[in-house]
């Protein structure tokens, strides 16, 4: 069923979208005025965001012992950016786990639980941003959305009540993989917690990060001359609001990268924003266009970068089970990523038992 779904998703959402486009097609007649100098500072911005991320894996990383350099942690984020775009469920994730276990040893438990609490912190903080901008639209405009305001609520009161009152597991959810996804969430979380030094970097990152999308979304709007129901410029506060509900998107990026999925919500809920299903339509494309482009020319450089590292660890000193660890992502990184390589090697592990020199996370 999980593997039909993806796929049944993205055919509705595609159906959807084109039937839309077919039917107002004049209304899309403003993709021709796009300007140019606008999209090549749109793809500036979003080559910061990739480097705030690299920063934001270097400051998990931190927390296990391991200290990458600038141009690995920047390459990591490019070649997850990249499996993002490629794999439903986030899978680009799976590519950070294999290379980190392949070259420095670390445990996948640890890494991916404590990876799955940092989204604790960004939906957290994208939901409290999200109400604030909601607050000061009402005030300055009279227009509101109950269901959008009902969920950045939720989303709120669910992480904070996650961060600051964590319960050591949730064993009454009757869904299986949803017990464990929630229950590995908290318990990397209460591993992060222990450092505040580091909570407090990656909050901070996180929020410049939210900063930059922000920014982003304005810049799309600005590069259309798009105005609103009222003749005005696309704010920023508009554009943070629509940014934000996107972002939401991925809690069910069961397509690669929302596909679908985040132009389809998009539509429906801009409206209280006075912003055309046509404009948030054409503003979300944009936004794909330009991140698969920066991701694109930067992802040569990333996978020789990351090949390179790789062969600097001694194959000598691998196991077999290792050694075609490193091998196959290796290959993977340089081609089409596999959707099943982070499940492969997540079973290889746990055939090999203990280790005696294996990472664990620093207090």
């Amino acid at each position: 069923m999980r593997k039909i779904l993806p796929p049944v998703v993205f055919l509705i959402c595609a159906y959807f979208i084109f039937s839309y486009v077919r039917q107002n097609f004049s209304d899309f007649t403003k993709i021709s005025e796009i300007s140019i100098p606008y999209v090549l500072l749109i793809g500036c911005v979003y080559l910061a965001m990739l480097v705030v991320n690299g920063l934001f894996l270097n400051a998990l990383t931190i927390s296990f012992g391991i200290d990458l350099l600038f141009f690995e942690h920047f390459s990591i984020s490019i070649i997850t950016s990249f499996g993002n775009l490629f794999l439903p469920m986030r899978g680009g994730a799976g590519f950070r786990a294999v290379y980190l276990k392949s070259r420095f040893d670390l445990d996948y438990s640890y890494f991916v639980s404590s990876l799955a609490a940092t989204y604790l912190i960004g939906f957290s903080i994208t939901a409290i941003a999200a109400l604030v901008c909601l607050a000061l639209f009402y005030v300055n405009s009279g227009g509101s959305s109950l269901p959008v305001t009902l969920a950045f609520l939720g989303i709120a009161a669910l992480t904070s009540w996650a961060i600051f009152w964590p319960p050591p597991s949730l064993e009454w959810i009757p869904v299986a993989w949803v017990r464990e996804r929630v229950n590995q969430v908290l318990s990397g979380w209460n591993t992060i917690r222990k450092s505040a030094k580091i909570l407090v970097k990656l909050c901070w990152l996180s929020a410049l990060n939210l900063f930059l999308c922000f920014l982003i979304t304005w810049l799309e709007f600005g590069s259309f001359h798009m105005k609103d129901y009222r003749g005005n410029d696309i704010s920023l506060l508009q554009a943070s609001i629509f940014s934000a509900i996107g972002i939401l998107t991925f809690l069910v990026s069961i397509t690669p990268a929302a596909l679908g999925i985040k132009e389809s919500v998009l539509m429906f809920s801009s409206q209280f924003l006075r912003i055309s299903q046509s404009q948030a339509l054409t503003v979300s494309l944009l936004d794909r266009s330009v991140s698969v482009l920066v991701i694109c020319l930067f992802f040569g450089f990333a996978s020789i970068y990351v090949n390179n590292k790789l062969k600097m660890k001694q194959v000598g000193n691998l196991t077999p089970c290792e050694r075609g660890e490193a091998e196959a992502l290796s290959r993977q990184i340089s081609g089409m990523p596999s959707s099943n390589l982070f499940q492969e090697n997540a079973v290889a592990e746990q055939g090999k038992g203990p280790e005696k020199n294996r990472l664990t996370p620093n207090d």
